[in-house]
């Protein structure tokens, strides 16, 4: 952690903010919980201005804590915003967007000019899975998030070592187009089996 932000969130009485930025398709959504603030989150667009109210999008309404993964889970945060209208909801939690990078930051900032303090902490940086729609008092539409490491838990029986599969990897190789009667499944990137002495010596 930025020694000038640990020096600020010790005082006795910091002023935290969030900032969160979805990499959209037709350029970056930044939105904070501190007003605006000015940051460059080093993508390359150089400063971004992080909105508290985004008037396309709407708001964040809150961020919880981080969910811990356990056992087939991995890390995964829901990220609750307010949308300005139904469209903006409708935006926001097309399939389309699903993949779309996350990114969310912890600082402090400095009230009276209202610069960041130090340079943020990195709290999450994943991707956009799915969205949830709450029809209340106003439109609340929850973000999940997961993080590209929860593709590798995915199933993959599907993973068989056959002609239809090595094709796919390899198009116009037809090296297991004659093999039959593979009927073990074989894992891609699986540990070989190790043979046992006696088929050792007899082989």
């Amino acid at each position: 952690m930025d020694s000038a932000l640990v020096t600020a969130l010790q005082a006795a009485a910091p002023t935290k903010c969030s900032l969160v930025r979805f990499d959209l398709p037709g350029g970056a959504l930044c939105l904070t919980d501190g007003g605006f603030v000015v940051f460059d989150a080093g993508e390359g667009e150089g400063d971004e201005t992080y909105l508290g109210r985004d008037p396309v999008y709407g708001a964040i309404g809150s961020l919880p804590s981080i969910k811990d993964g356990a056992e087939a889970q991995t890390t995964r945060l829901d990220i609750v915003l307010l949308p300005t209208s139904d469209t903006a909801a409708a935006a926001l939690a097309s399939p389309s967007l699903q993949g779309v990078r996350v990114q969310w930051w912890e600082g402090a900032m400095d009230q009276p000019s209202g610069t960041l303090i130090g340079e943020p902490e990195l709290k999450f940086d994943g991707e956009f899975d799915r969205a949830r729609l709450s029809v209340g008092d106003s439109w609340a539409l929850t973000m999940e998030c997961g993080t590209q490491a929860e593709r590798q838990l995915e199933p993959n029986a599907d993973w068989r070592l056959n002609h239809a599969f090595h094709s796919t990897i390899w198009p116009g190789e037809k090296g297991l187009i004659f093999v039959d009667g593979v009927t073990k499944k074989k894992e891609w990137r699986e540990r070989p089996e190790s043979q046992g002495i006696f088929k050792r010596l007899f082989s």
